[in-house]
């Protein structure tokens, strides 16, 4: 009797027990998923670059780099420069941390931006006797007549077909392996 008990027992408990797998997926909420886009810190002129009033020199938090001479800060502690010239950065030698300065060295910069403007010219269909007085005109970059071989690289397998050239095989022409003669050689290899 107590034999019957104990199997009805664990019986009930095995079936109360054992469930089946979940065939869907528990719905759930994600957390720390958004994220801002990044604010472009760091150097934006370098050492010994021309650099003009009001440039942006540093965009920071905090004061990883301080201003010098020559140099302001905005409030976001963006570092810009107050004069014409170009940058420099130092370190103080005296201090324990690694404290690095940027400054302005004030020089008047040449104009790489654009070329001079050319003189004046008539259009010679409209204004024939005014464009006679025109000034010959400007050639920036002037072209040489020389011709340069052009050196084409092989590179691993790629071959262009431009480098293929056509191989003329004279008549006289008898090569040492013929197709019998391998034939041959392959039988006697194969016995």
């Amino acid at each position: 009797m107590i034999k019957a008990f104990a199997q009805n027992y664990f019986k009930s408990l095995s079936e109360s027990i054992c469930y089946g797998f979940a065939t869907k997926m528990q719905a759930s909420s994600t957390q720390k998923t958004k994220d801002s886009a990044g604010r472009r810190l760091g150097v934006k002129k370098f050492g010994g670059e021309e650099v003009f009033p009001n440039d942006i020199l540093i965009r920071q938090r905090g004061f990883r780099w301080k201003p010098g001479q020559n140099t302001s800060v905005g409030k976001d502690h963006t570092i810009h420069s107050r004069v014409e010239g170009i940058v420099h950065f130092r370190r103080d030698p005296y201090k324990f941390k690694k404290t690095f300065y940027v400054d302005v060295i004030p020089r008047e910069n040449p104009n790489r931006t654009h070329y001079p403007p050319p003189p004046y010219s008539y259009h010679p269909e409209l204004f024939p006797e005014l464009a006679k007085s025109n000034p010959e005109p400007i050639v920036l970059l002037k072209k040489s007549d020389e011709k340069v071989e052009v050196q084409i690289k092989q590179q691993g397998f790629k071959i262009s077909a431009k480098q293929y050239k056509p191989i003329e095989i004279p008549v006289e022409y008898k090569p040492e392996f013929t197709l019998s003669n391998l034939q041959q050689q392959l039988s006697i290899h194969k016995q």
